[in-house]
């Protein structure tokens, strides 16, 4: 069971402010923007969309889907990414998004520019 809370008197935003959720949790590594031999994609836009199919693709190996999702954490090599990030991670999670914290940082090689980490909850437990 999911369920997504937001202030109504905000603006609209690409999170959620609470999430319920009840189930088997499930806690993916995070997800980088490279491909199965190895190599990485080119540009922000495009490591974001690979970093998503990956997650998705690993979401899948567990039984589960995009929309069981409650918690992503996004770590940016640069903040000047944000909107390109938010464009892309709209497409992806469209409504009843999941929690959301994004996070400026050093990261695991210097060809990659975008990490994202989440917890997701699957059946009812």
């Amino acid at each position: 069971m999911r369920e997504t809370l937001v202030h109504k008197d905000h603006p609209v935003k690409f999170y959620s402010d609470v999430v319920k959720a009840k189930g088997t949790f499930l806690f993916l590594a995070g997800q980088v923007a490279q491909h199965p031999d190895g190599s990485w994609a080119q540009g922000f836009e495009a490591q974001t969309e690979l970093a998503l199919a990956n997650l998705k693709r690993t979401l899948d190996l567990a039984g589960a889907t995009i929309n069981d999702v409650v918690k992503v954490t996004a770590f940016l090599s640069d903040t000047r990414y944000g909107d390109v990030f938010n464009e892309v991670y709209g497409r992806v999670f469209r409504e009843d998004r999941p929690v959301r914290t994004r996070i400026q940082c050093g990261l695991l090689a210097p060809e990659c520019l975008v990490e994202i980490d989440v917890i997701a909850v699957i059946g009812d437990a």
